[in-house]
């Protein structure tokens, strides 16, 4: 155990060396993006990996755009790097049924917590991906993380743009443009040791890497988007590659459809986004076995159904940022496999969650600093069976109800290096402010430091 952790920090630190040798001058060493269009990485990203107008078209229009055009693929490749490394310390230290691998009950300190590497750019002229491999530092595995590989083509029936696509991904909304869902919405970045709330939708990322879907889209005159994507269990069919290195611990009966649909406009600084996203999912419970996540294949599942609303507003001046994000989430769970095994106490019930995050930076001479201040909560019908007392991870009564905040702090000094510290509080955990999971453990035992440097070359 103390050797593969000994072996993961001396990876970090010769990578670390290899950054640090690198000079800071940008046409040295640049995100894909930069190398493949010529354009700064500011023109991209408001501060990474948050997008702007320029970056979400970029997405939407395939990753082709390129200061090559006239070359039929792209060389050199567009491929980046980064790392993350992490400091987590909670108010009160996790419980010792939590801890997993060779982490500490507190105070964990994780070099590196992630290590990826990904493509981001054209392939061919009408064909473009983002792929991104990941080396998992506090699970010591390596897995294939957020990909979206897409073809598309732009037309201009009656003198407007349109792109028509497709996109394969491996995670609901890792293919959408607004950082408001899962994937790429707020925070960022967190810690992968800290307890979180045992109740979440099965939108908010709960089919991630687990499913695989080919979906087409159509993107008319910068104003509307509509797409219509199909997924299936990642261990089935082609889709089975989407899924390469991640456990299945979910699958799903049959198809999954998931809609798209939002409206934006752009004016002079501003933007502005308003959009609705759904996704109708069955899910078979776990069997009852002895062999732990065997799950079944056939036979009656679960039927989740998840409608959303969101939206979007940024403002980008030459010094100034400011975006406002928010996702809301309803949905309505009906286990008609689960509740007659009694994996749950009712046979319908529903969940909601809401998200709301604003955030300012500043772009200076000595680089960029601001932050973020987030709310966050999700409620739901009580379930004396989904959700029971146990030490750290439970409920005492029986409610999925989570609420708090998020207060991060972020510096960048340079383009391709983020400074953050976030601290995250919380008013209620697992239905409760006091003694939620029956054990004598507060809400606000949980209240976590995260502190974070990201790498990216």
């Amino acid at each position: 155990m103390l050797r593969g952790k000994f072996l993961r920090i001396a990876v970090a630190l010769v990578i670390l060396g290899v950054w640090l040798a690198l000079p800071p001058n940008p046409a040295q060493a640049v995100p894909s993006f930069k190398r493949q269009t010529g354009l700064d990485c500011s023109a991209c990203h408001t501060v990474f990996p948050e997008l702007t107008a320029v970056g979400r078209n970029f997405k939407m229009n395939g990753y082709t755009a390129s200061k090559h055009s006239d070359k039929p693929y792209e060389w050199p490749p567009p491929v980046s790097a980064q790392m993350l490394w992490s400091f987590t310390n909670t108010a009160k230290q996790l419980p010792r049924k939590v801890i997993e691998l060779d982490n500490k009950a507190n105070d964990n300190v994780n070099v590196p917590q992630e290590m990826t590497l990904f493509y981001a750019g054209r392939i061919l002229p009408y064909f473009g991906a983002f792929i991104e491999g990941a080396y998992d530092g506090v699970g010591n595995k390596f897995s294939l993380d957020h990909t979206d590989i897409r073809p598309s083509v732009k037309v201009a029936p009656w003198g407007k743009d349109l792109v028509l696509g497709i996109t394969v991904n491996n995670a609901p909304m890792v293919q959408d443009v607004l950082n408001t869902g899962p994937a790429w919405g707020f925070p960022w970045a967190a810690s992968d040791v800290a307890l979180t709330p045992k109740a979440a939708t099965v939108l908010d990322g709960g089919l991630d890497f687990q499913v695989g879907g080919t979906g087409v889209y159509a993107y008319w005159n910068n104003l509307l988007y509509a797409e219509l994507t199909l997924y299936r269990t990642a261990r089935t069919g082609f889709h089975q590659l989407l899924g390469a290195g991640s456990v299945t611990e979910t699958r799903v009966d049959g198809l999954v459809p998931y809609w798209r649909v939002f409206l934006q406009h752009q004016w002079k600084q501003h933007s502005l986004a308003v959009g609705t996203v759904g996704m109708i999912t069955r899910i078979f419970p776990e069997k009852e076995s002895e062999v732990p996540n065997l799950q079944r294949t056939s036979g009656p599942s679960d039927r989740f159904v998840d409608l959303a609303v969101d939206a979007q507003y940024q403002f980008i001046g030459k010094k100034h940022i400011f975006t406002a994000q928010t996702m809301w989430i309803h949905e309505d769970q009906t286990f008609g496999a689960s509740f007659p095994l009694e994996g749950v106490a009712r046979r319908y019930n529903w969940l909601e969650t809401y998200k709301l995050n604003l955030n300012y930076y500043y772009r200076s001479p000595w680089g960029t600093f601001g932050g973020t201040g987030a709310f966050f909560t999700t409620w739901g019908g009580k379930d004396d069976v989904a959700f029971a007392p146990d030490r750290g991870e439970g409920s005492r009564t029986g409610k999925p109800n989570s609420n708090g905040f998020i207060l991060e702090a972020s510096y960048l000094p340079w383009n391709y290096t983020k400074i953050t510290v976030q601290y995250t509080i919380y008013n209620k955990f697992n239905g409760a402010a006091s003694n939620y999971d029956g054990f004598h453990r507060n809400a606000s035992d949980n209240n976590t430091i995260f502190c974070l440097v990201w790498f990216v070359i």
